[in-house]
């Protein structure tokens, strides 16, 4: 499996984070919107993915952007015994603690991490893996350059990378999506604050067909560097970080002109909370030219909104039906109750090639009440 991916549906959740949360320039929505339509609503923004190529092989780095927020988890999350002292040591998790991504700063602050500093060397590069996360949800890798070659000092981690391949235990990670089918899984870089180190990331297809990932592994990550003819190859043991996350199935369902939403699942982690959501369109017409560009918000009872990180949708008709998965940061404690707000962004024409934007240069939204949704919570 490599990062040579065509822009597929999968994408969405990753180029919604990014629109709904970052000022975008009008030129640079017009040329994504024009990439929108080109694709059949399979979208890509040049502030969330940045491709290389290099003869025929085409790296593609996906550029999540989060807002760092100092919040505690509460402990009912946490379990005693995977929670190992890991922040005694100093620095010892710091590409994840300055990510910028709560969860992961949770994770690192809460010992939720496993420690691992693998590493492999070609032509005086050294990529170095000191830390990796597996909530249930995602996978998340830290990974670190050291050099003192000046070409390879001079650019940031994600800017070196041009392919990506991943084997968990030996089998390619593609044998855990669903069969013959296009919904790949598919890793994407996140950046660190620091040049030198960033993070891969990627998620399992099980709420789409696919098989979840053991809650234990061997992961062998293989990274094509440019100019740089020898893979790095970098084994890594994963084990689930968390337990007793919890998981709910509600198959709640709301109507609105013809969008059916279903709620299929809610699952929240220490790190990661994750909606699986499936919208159905008369089998006369196609997501693809009939649905609007869709989003969402979730709430607690308190009003407090999570910060959408990332995710992937995937139509398993092709045609008149999407299941998407989407990632948010977690909460602070379980809530009471959720409230999940479906929106659509505004355009200013009708060839949907140009978003209305606020004062901030941030594309307009208009919730969709009638997809609205509120989920009681219960702890047993």
């Amino acid at each position: 499996m490599n990062t040579r991916i065509k822009l597929e549906d999968k994408d969405f959740n990753q180029l919604q984070s990014l629109i709904r949360e970052t000022p975008i320039e009008v030129d640079l929505v017009e040329r994504t919107m024009e990439k929108y339509a080109e694709v059949n609503s399979k979208a890509a923004n040049s502030r969330v993915i940045a491709t290389r190529n290099k003869n025929r092989t085409a790296g593609r780095t996906i550029i999540a952007v989060a807002s760092a927020f100092v919040i505690l988890m509460g402990s009912g999350f946490i379990s005693p015994t995977m929670a190992a002292s890991i922040k005694q040591i100093p620095g010892i998790n710091s590409i994840f603690k300055f990510a910028g991504d709560l969860g992961l700063k949770t994770a690192d602050e809460k010992g939720l991490v496993t420690t691992v500093n693998s590493s492999d060397s070609h032509d005086n590069l050294t990529l170095n893996v000191p830390v990796v996360m597996f909530d249930g949800t995602r996978v998340s890798i830290g990974i670190e350059h050291q050099t003192s070659v000046k070409k390879y000092s001079e650019n940031k981690v994600q800017e070196l990378i041009s392919d990506i391949d991943l084997l968990i235990n030996g089998e390619p990670v593609n044998s855990y999506a669903p069969a013959n089918t296009s919904n790949s899984i598919d890793p994407y870089i996140i950046p660190s604050i620091e040049d030198n180190s960033a993070i891969i990331q990627f998620s399992d297809r099980h709420n789409q067909g696919g098989k979840v990932f053991p809650d234990k592994f061997d992961l062998t990550l293989k990274v094509t560097v440019l100019g740089i003819q020898e893979p790095f190859e970098i084994d890594i043991p994963v084990e689930k970080n968390t337990k007793d996350n919890l998981v709910l199935n509600p198959s709640i369902s709301r109507q609105y002109e013809n969008i059916n939403l279903k709620l299929d699942k809610v699952e929240f982690t220490p790190i990661t909370t994750n909606l699986t959501t499936r919208i159905e369109l008369p089998e006369n017409l196609e997501i693809a030219s009939s649905l609007p560009l869709l989003g969402y918000d979730i709430f607690d009872e308190k009003g407090n909104k999570l910060k959408l990180i990332g995710g992937n949708g995937w139509k398993p008709t092709g045609g008149n039906v999407m299941i998407t998965d989407s990632r948010f940061e977690p909460f602070e404690s379980i809530p009471k109750s959720i409230t999940i707000k479906t929106y659509k962004y505004l355009y200013k024409n009708e060839n949907r090639n140009q978003f209305e934007l606020d004062s901030n240069g941030i594309p307009k939204i208009e919730y969709l009440p009638d997809l609205e949704i509120t989920l009681p919570i219960t702890l047993k």
